[in-house]
């Protein structure tokens, strides 16, 4: 049990860094990095590591029931079609505005649904009232996080008030954007759902020996597989579009091409992580697992959004707020520890 809280929590954190290199690629535009990092995240390394841990990968698919499959890559496509639609809902509403509502419905939906299905008998015991208890507050030091968010970006724009065109400030927009943020939040927790009923996947493939890292592998396999093809063809759609594929020619940017890799080894590192903590923690794994997940995600991004100066120049009051908001999501990850530890 400590291994299954400790692995989720280090996803977790391998998650919250996934960005960081990005912030090494200035001379790409973003669908350059982008079709790179999917490429590897979302493809290559899930099936590496699957065909390298799982004896007969992926023939064992065949033993796996078609509705199964069908189930497991339908949330896969929801996954996917929930990334692309948080980065239309941030053009709309912006960073913070987005952020609250898509980890704020995707993490309730991603814990609560999975308890209610696969362990309705423990919702009123222990473990799913910490779990829920745990939610509560994940949800609250989100919304603090979001809280600072919020009071650094308004100080940005008032000492740029042409950061925004008028038209982003129209009812219509806004409406807009909330629909993308709620619709994304729905569809982003279709990544967790996967793989919570698509235990039958990762059964087959413990069957063939396969340990806790490779089971999971073998079901992120499937369910990534809609998510590799929604963002590489968004990716070049946007590459054809705004002509932006010469730049991966540009001179001194062959070393992004790695950046790119290590985001993408770095997000398939988390999942795996998370995917085999979640296997150990038994029949409450994908609820429990999944609010530590997200919890040290935000605390993670977070902090190193601090250390490369994205909150450079905030205010004291800011800098408090974040901070606050930090200590409730360490909170909720104690509260729903003890969940886990007495099981």
């Amino acid at each position: 049990m400590r291994f299954g809280l400790i692995a989720v929590l280090l996803g977790g954190v391998f998650q919250g860094s996934v960005l960081l290199p990005m912030k090494f690629t200035q001379r790409w535009q973003w669908e350059n990095t982008w079709l790179c990092f999917a490429c590897v995240a979302y493809f290559l390394s899930p099936w590496a590591i699957a065909f390298a841990r799982v004896s007969g990968f992926p023939q064992m698919l065949s033993d796996v029931a078609p509705r199964t499959l069908a189930a497991t890559l339908l949330f896969g496509a929801g996954m996917g079609a929930g990334a692309l639609m948080m980065g239309l809902a941030y053009k709309y509403v912006g960073m913070a505005i987005t952020f609250a509502i898509v980890l704020g419905i995707s993490s309730s939906i991603g814990t609560l649904v999975p308890m209610m299905v696969l362990a309705p008998e423990q919702v009123l015991r222990h473990q799913g009232l910490a779990t829920m208890a745990g939610v509560a507050i994940a949800l609250l030091g989100t919304v603090v996080v979001t809280w600072a968010a919020w009071e650094r970006d308004a100080a940005k724009k008032t000492s740029d008030l042409s950061s925004q065109p008028a038209a982003d400030s129209s009812t219509k927009s806004v409406i807009t954007g909330l629909v993308l943020a709620i619709s994304s939040g729905v569809l982003s927790s279709c990544g967790n759902l996967g793989f919570a009923f698509g235990g039958q996947i990762s059964a087959r493939a413990q069957a063939l020996g396969a340990g806790p890292t490779g089971s999971a592998s073998a079901l992120w396999s499937v369910i990534l597989f809609p998510v590799f093809l929604w963002n590489v063809g968004y990716s070049i759609l946007l590459l054809r579009k705004n002509k932006t594929a010469h730049l991966y020619r540009e001179p001194g940017t062959a070393h992004y091409w790695l950046l790119g890799i290590v985001m993408g080894i770095d997000w398939m590192a988390g999942m795996a992580a998370y995917g085999a903590g979640a296997l150990s923690l038994g029949k409450m794994g994908t609820s429990m697992g999944w609010i530590l997940f997200v919890a040290a995600m935000i605390i993670v991004a977070n902090i190193l959004g601090a250390l490369t100066g994205e909150w450079k120049g905030a205010r004291p009051k800011t800098l408090a707020i974040m901070a606050a908001g930090i200590a409730i999501l360490l909170i909720s990850i104690v509260v729903v520890g003890t969940a886990g530890t007495a099981a």
